[in-house]
This record gives C-alpha cells, structure tokens and sequence, in this order.
C-alpha cells in the first residue's frame, strides 16, 4: 500500500489550502495527503495514525526541509519558549501496518487493532477526554472475552499496547524555560503544525501573484510557473 509522497507544487498548495480552510483538523490531514501521494482519501483514512502521521513528516520534509522551529508557552510563567525541530530525526522509518493483536489482562485476553483516521473522527464530538479515550479503545476491540464494557485496567493496557506497537502516533518533545526553569512535555501534532506552515505558505502565494499580475500582467498559472528564487527577485525589484 506504500506510495511515494510527492512534494506539492505551488498550485497544489493552493488546491489544497483553499480546499482545507473549512474542514476539520482531521480531514485537512487527509487533504494534505491526498494531494501527495498515489492513494485515495479511503484508503488514507484506514492507515493508522503512526502512519498517517509518518507521511505528513515525510511531506513536510518534501515541501519545506527537515528543520523546522516552533513556540509554546511555558505553563509556569507564561514565557514563550522557542524550539527546534528536525522531523527527519522523529519520523519512524518502518510502515506500521493495520494487522490485529493482542494483549492479557489479569487474564482477559483482549484483540485489538490500532486507531485510524475514522476513529478519531467518531470520537472526536466526546464531551471529556476520559469518555473520548475509553469510546477510541472500545472503537478499537475486535474481541474481548468477557463483559462488553472495558474496565479501568483494560482501558490503561490497551492504550499503552497501542502506543507501543505504534510510536509515532504520540511524539513528545521536552521542553524547559529559560526564565523560569520548568521543564515540561509537549505533545507534537504534525497535522496541526503542517497544515498551519501551508496556509503561510499559500498566503504568501496569493500575495506574490497579486503583486506580479498588478505590476506585469501576468497570469496565475505564469507567475507559479515560475521558480520561487525567479518570483522573488521581481518582487525584490518592484519594491526597490
């Protein structure tokens, strides 16, 4: 099921900010990886999210290199803490394939599979993160060899089960303040980040083509033509 990701073109970008400004987070993932890659939104939407995620930061280190920085708050001062990020180094290299497993509990054998793209989305709508956890792990049991509720133990060993068999699903980058000192863990949404650098980036975009059609007449599709380095030297020389 493996495709190659492909790096989008300026008119892809454009497709697809304007395509995800009023969709869910969840399906702007999918958005963005549709215009990458060989497969359908379907088949995208049954990867596991360790994979899904693995694609975006292959995507993002297509279209945008592997650095990247970004900001938090720390939760003691309010202080706004920048950091680096190299999303080669935190992107699994191994597919995570979609098979069933299974793990023993006090000995209730429970089979599951790990979550997906649509499981998110049926659980998203839950009124606190402790029923949206337990309606996901639920979602995700395939057999349980006794009650149909999923006690307290269960619910913890399978979520841990789940993040063992699939890392990338949950990256975590630690973080301390300079002013203060506190040190912290910041849980790295790739889809959140990714979507918000191309929409920059398709803003910017918009922004060069109205300058160079103002000033030269150009069309759309002649101006994203153009290699980015080409755009800004004209654009450097209109606002010299």
């Amino acid at each position: 099921m493996e495709q190659p990701t492909r790096p989008l073109s300026p008119e892809k970008i454009l497709d697809v900010w304007e395509a995800g400004r009023q969709q869910h987070e969840l399906d702007r993932a999918l958005t963005l990886l549709t215009a990458a890659s060989g497969l359908s939104r379907d088949e995208l939407a049954d990867l596991p999210i360790g994979e899904r995620d693995a694609r975006l930061l292959r995507l993002r280190k297509l279209v945008l290199g592997a650095g990247a920085a970004g900001i938090s708050e720390c939760p003691e001062c309010g202080e706004r803490v920048e950091f680096a990020i190299d999303t080669a180094t935190i992107a699994c290299r191994e597919e995570v394939t979609e098979t069933a497993r299974e793990i023993e509990v006090n000995g209730t054998r429970v089979q599951f599979r790990l979550p997906t793209s649509r499981d998110l989305a049926e659980v998203v709508a839950a009124p606190d993160e402790s029923q949206s956890l337990r309606r996901l792990l639920k979602r995700c049991v395939i057999r349980l060899n006794s009650a149909s509720e999923l006690p307290d133990e269960i619910v913890e060993a399978l979520g841990a089960a789940m993040l063992q068999a699939d890392p990338q699903s949950e990256i975590i980058i630690s973080l301390g303040c300079p002013n203060c000192g506190r040190q912290w863990e910041l849980l790295f949404d790739i889809a959140h980040f990714l979507w918000h650098e191309v929409a920059a980036q398709a803003q910017r975009l918009v922004c060069e083509i109205d300058v160079l059609a103002r000033a030269y007449g150009w069309t759309e599709r002649e101006i994203l033509s153009l290699p980015a380095q080409r755009r800004r030297t004209y654009l450097e020389m209109l606002a010299a």
